[in-house]
């Protein structure tokens, strides 16, 4: 046992040759020194690369995109979905409304709204009023401005309201997800035509515009949803939503800022049935937009619940006597 123990400590260290794991100093030294040197140069190997890559590649928009991208495949052709808002936790697509909360109280899905805006609209009205205050600036140096999407009546729909839940109204933001060169065509596909028209053909259609629709996804969401107003950049309906094309395509960023603004809508449930779940499906049309509800194409999911208990069920909930 003696034996194996001082042949052990032989190899860790050996004081008759100076060596540590059989090397002596100098040893280790021209290791270290060769390793140094290799990492070294492989570092400088990849960084080179990684800007030749970064050189090569577009700054603004994806290389491929459209029917070049695996966006589009032969069972899966190219189709945009929708996005909606407000959404305070990206996993979930509940939206509550209470009824008895008081009218002062903070609304966690109107600050949602208001982040959301903020983000994506608002905050550009503040860039360029800072810019435009600086009269030192050469005004060859200044920002292109950018296009501004605004719905100049929006009803209920505003944060002065909470965006229509402090009544009871909610209001939901729908827009159509960015895919770039992706210009939407108005109408609908071949074999919805018909159904299209039913739904959406109203007097103040246009063709320059694709529409957006939103029904309970089962009967008994039907029979619940109530009645429906769709508050767009020219106007209202109770039956479809109007986006523009003239805000499409998104063509990327510029100078590798998103200062693009996508055309939105406003849903506004006036009078959703109390106390029940109600499930949402919003559904774009469009001549080139796929629909598929199982894949989500062309859609997107909420649901929606009003909470609406009387004050003495309430107070029993709470404790209160």
């Amino acid at each position: 046992m003696g034996g194996r123990v001082s042949s052990f400590m032989n190899a860790l260290y050996n004081p008759k040759r100076k060596q540590f794991l059989g090397r002596d100093g100098a040893g280790w030294t021209k290791l270290g020194v060769f390793y140094f040197f290799f990492y070294l140069g492989l570092a400088g190997f990849f960084c080179a690369m990684l800007a030749v890559f970064m050189a090569l590649s577009p700054r603004d928009r994806p290389r491929y995109y459209l029917e070049e991208s695996r966006m589009a495949t032969r069972s899966n052709p190219l189709s945009p979905g929708l996005g909606f808002r407000p959404q305070p936790e990206a996993d979930k697509n509940l939206i509550i409304i209470d009824k008895n909360a008081r009218p002062n109280e903070p609304n966690v899905y109107a600050k949602s709204l208001d982040q959301y805006l903020q983000i994506f609209y608002w905050k550009e009205d503040k860039v360029e009023k800072a810019e435009s205050d600086d009269e030192d600036d050469d005004p060859r140096e200044r920002p292109v401005p950018t296009r501004k999407f605004i719905i100049n009546k929006p009803g209920d729909c505003t944060n002065a309201t909470q965006y229509g839940f402090a009544k009871g109204k909610p209001c939901v933001l729908v827009k159509m997800n960015k895919i770039v060169g992706f210009k939407p065509k108005p109408g609908a596909p071949d074999g919805e035509k018909k159904s299209y028209i039913s739904i959406c053909k109203t007097n103040s259609t246009a063709a320059s515009a694709v529409y957006v629709h939103c029904y309970g996804e089962y009967p008994a969401d039907e029979d619940n949803i109530g009645n429906i107003t769709y508050i767009s950049e020219n106007g209202r309906d109770t039956k479809c939503g109007a986006l523009e094309t003239s805000w499409f395509p998104y063509e990327g960023k510029i100078n590798r800022e998103d200062k693009y603004q996508a055309p939105y809508i406003w849903v506004q449930f006036n009078s959703p049935s109390p106390n029940i779940l109600i499930n949402v499906v919003c559904r774009v049309y469009g001549q080139n937009i796929d629909f598929d509800k199982k894949t989500g194409r062309a859609i997107t999911r909420f649901q929606i619940y009003v909470k609406d208990l009387p004050q003495q069920a309430t107070s029993r909930l709470n404790g209160d006597i």
